[in-house]
């Protein structure tokens, strides 16, 4: 067991880019032809909104410490004391989390791209896994 562990993937938003290409395609064509400025109040909004969505990749994934779990889900990180899992149960598609009280929460799907270390990681803290 490691003192922490941490699996974090970062999307990239491929449509993002492409819209961006767009955009600046659509403004220099609107500069070059001497547009009306309402035509650019309709694609600067675009060409922001790509642009964040460029720069603040969310990340999806799961950190484990010695007494916490944290799970990332896109922009959000929700933490649970270990004390609170009973197990984790492990589909084909999907990973869940089966809290003490009955209650179940979900994991990112990008957690599945690396199952062998959730699993290493997750037994070597008590927490059972069970496949279906």
């Amino acid at each position: 067991m490691t003192g922490s562990y941490r699996y974090l993937v970062r999307e990239r938003r491929s449509a993002a880019w492409g819209a961006l290409a767009a955009g600046l395609v659509m403004l220099a064509l609107l500069v070059d032809r001497g547009a009306p400025i309402w035509t650019w109040a309709l694609i600067a909004p675009c060409i922001a909104i790509c642009i964040l969505q460029i720069a603040l990749k969310p990340g999806y994934g799961i950190g484990f410490t010695r007494c916490e779990l944290a799970i990332f889900d896109g922009f959000r990180e929700r933490r649970l004391p270990l004390s609170n899992v009973d197990h984790l149960r492990l589909d084909a598609r999907t990973a869940t989390l089966v809290l003490r009280s009955g209650n179940e929460v979900a994991l990112p799907r990008h957690v599945l791209r690396n199952t062998l270390p959730l699993i290493r990681e997750t037994t070597a803290r008590g927490i059972p896994v069970r496949a279906l």
